[in-house]
């Protein structure tokens, strides 16, 4: 049932709140709204029905302390996203447009991204686009240039230590490996009738038979997805590759909001855990620009690349693709729905 026509109802019986023009101050939340706890997986589960509730007057969602924040610029919305399970964030300020803003920033590295430039994306909490520049001389003219004309309040410039950089590596001790490089053995999937293992696109791609660490063979036949999605798939044996990722068995794709936990287990790293930090973000690796991406903070190193991310719950996230910032602890992956849906397979659970 969809949910846009009781929010029109509440709305009329409580009256408009106008968002007037002033001075913009922190988003704070309704005194007299309790705070509702939910939970992690709850929350990522709340956050579809709250999306279709509030519509134009959605203005970020994420987690914090167990409850799912949710921002708005409208009032009388308040309730609405109470009555949800969910705690609103009324945002006191000008009304922004960060859509407006990633178009611009769109147009203005289309022809490819500078060097200088690591990332962008929106931060729920502010309903901000982050824009990332690696520290240095170059880094407040880069800024000014990309950041130029646009809305002052809808845009935040920050530094990082170090770009973003993907993280296939050659060497021995490989989790997968074709030989050349050594990457990591992602999700199970199938085409309904074969069974496929993911991967990054940049392991895959120019690649041909692979090997797990032991030398044994797991399949000849790849298949990478366009240059836009770093995934890519090695066809395997029915059976020869398990819907767990480190003896967590693989339950769903559910994607978990901004502010929560989810882990990499990376054949370099091992298990490695952060929060979900921004979603949608465009990256620059090495003067290409991929889009669609998820940023956590985590750690990771070469030899990660493929990767998969999962909650405690078993819910798939994604695929590594590569890390940057102080440490490489700024991670990046391919959320797993945009990875099956460009290679045509669906994600096997158990």
């Amino acid at each position: 049932m969809s949910l846009r026509r009781p929010h029109r109802l509440l709305l009329a019986a409580l009256g408009t709140v106008a968002i007037g023009v002033g001075v913009a101050v922190p988003a704070t939340a309704g005194p007299a709204l309790p705070p509702v706890t939910v939970g992690e997986d709850a929350a990522a589960a709340l956050v579809p029905a709250v999306t279709e509730a509030l519509g134009p007057a959605l203005a970020g969602t994420w987690l914090a302390d167990g409850r799912l924040m949710v921002g708005t610029w409208d009032a009388a919305a308040a309730p609405l996203v109470t009555a949800l399970g969910a705690t609103p964030v009324v945002r006191d300020e000008p009304r922004r447009d960060p859509a407006a803003v990633l178009s611009a920033l769109a147009g203005r590295t289309a022809t490819g991204m500078p060097a200088g430039l690591d990332s962008y994306g929106v931060d729920p909490r502010t309903e901000q686009v982050v824009v990332s520049v690696v520290d240095g001389p170059g880094a407040d003219a880069l800024a000014a240039g990309l950041t130029g004309g646009l809305d002052p309040s809808a845009v935040r410039v920050e530094r990082v230590a170090a770009p973003a950089h993907r993280q296939a590596a050659v060497g021995g001790g490989d989790t997968i490996t074709d030989g050349t490089r050594r990457c990591t053995a992602g999700f199970a999937a199938s085409d309904g009738s074969s069974d496929w293992l993911i991967t990054a696109g940049h392991c895959t791609r120019g690649s041909s038979s692979w090997s797990a660490g032991d030398g044994s063979t797991i399949g000849s036949e790849v298949e990478t997805a366009g240059r836009g999605v770093d995934v890519g798939a090695i066809a395997v044996e029915p059976g020869g590759v398990s819907a767990t990722v480190s003896g967590i068995r693989v339950a769903g794709s559910r994607p978990a909001p901004v502010g929560s936990t989810v882990c990499l287990y990376g054949s370099t790293s091992g298990r490695s855990c952060g929060t979900v930090q921004r979603t949608d973000m465009t990256v620059n690796f090495e003067g290409q620009s991929q889009s669609g991406l998820t940023s956590v903070a985590a750690c990771a190193q070469e030899g990660d690349s493929g990767a998969p991310y999962i909650t405690s719950s078993g819910q798939a996230q994604g695929v590594h693709t590569g890390a940057g910032g102080d440490g490489n602890c700024t991670s990046y992956f391919t959320p797993i729905r945009t990875a099956t849906g460009a290679l045509g397979l669906t994600l096997t659970t158990g």
